[in-house]
């Protein structure tokens, strides 16, 4: 009879046997997008950045010293910045000379009792010398009266020590209409008085090459014309002194 001989096992796999290769490259594909969704990143953020060609020339010298770089390193003030802000910190030699004029003429006029009666303001180079009209004229009229002539003639000599200075004489009115044989309107009345101040000072010695009269009537008022106080305010004649171009 014969025997059967019982199933043997397949034999072992030794290690130096080569093994199957299961993959199929699957891993690089994925790698490839992540480095160009990186790239793509990189190009974005340097469209977007800027620099400044004086600041990196700074820094990559400041970098060069071996000294230099153990402490923050700073970037540089731009010139530009530093005349700004030096030109904004020095007066103009005209703004200096306007103001210094203004506190002469307001010197004078406290210790004449004045500074009541006359108002003195400063803007860029020129001095703004506003006198009320109850000083100078009666309401309505253009003659100068006595009190009139004795303001100007304590201004003239401030008038003629700024020499450098052109001045302009110009009549304010209120809107209150006038109209008669000599003024016709408010237009004439304005430029009478402002011609008026202006004959007066040729015959205390200011120079005629200096002066020029413009009557301005109700169309620049001070003051709101509504009250009493703000026309009386309004009517006035105002001497401008301003710097002669070089």
């Amino acid at each position: 009879m014969e025997r059967r001989r019982a199933h043997l096992p397949p034999p072992p796999q030794w290690e130096d046997e080569p093994q199957p290769d299961d993959t199929d490259g699957g891993w690089l594909i994925i790698y490839l997008d992540v480095m160009t969704l990186m790239l793509c990143l990189f190009v974005v953020l340097l469209a977007y950045s800027s620099y400044s060609t004086e600041e990196y020339k700074a820094l990559t010298k400041t970098l060069s010293n071996p000294v230099a770089v153990q402490g923050p390193v700073e970037a540089p003030i731009e010139p530009r910045l530093q005349r700004q802000e030096q030109e904004a910190s020095i007066d103009k030699p005209t703004d200096v000379e306007a103001k210094q004029l203004q506190e002469r003429f307001r010197s004078a006029l406290l210790s004449q009792g004045l500074q009541e009666s006359i108002e003195v303001t400063v803007s860029a180079n020129q001095v703004n010398l506003q006198i009320s009209e109850r000083i100078l004229f009666e309401l309505g009229q253009a003659e100068l009266t006595g009190e009139g002539r004795d303001v100007l003639v304590r201004l003239v000599p401030m008038l003629t020590a700024a020499s450098d200075y052109t001045l302009s004489i110009e009549g304010h009115t209120d809107p209150t209409p006038i109209a008669n044989a000599q003024f016709p309107s408010n237009w004439e009345l304005s430029a009478q008085r402002a011609t008026g101040v202006l004959r007066f000072l040729l015959t205390q010695g200011v120079a005629a090459s200096r002066m020029r009269a413009v009557g301005h009537a109700d169309t620049r008022p001070l003051a709101d014309n509504a009250t009493a106080e703000g026309r009386a305010r309004n009517r006035r004649v105002a001497l401008i002194l301003q710097r002669a171009e070089e």
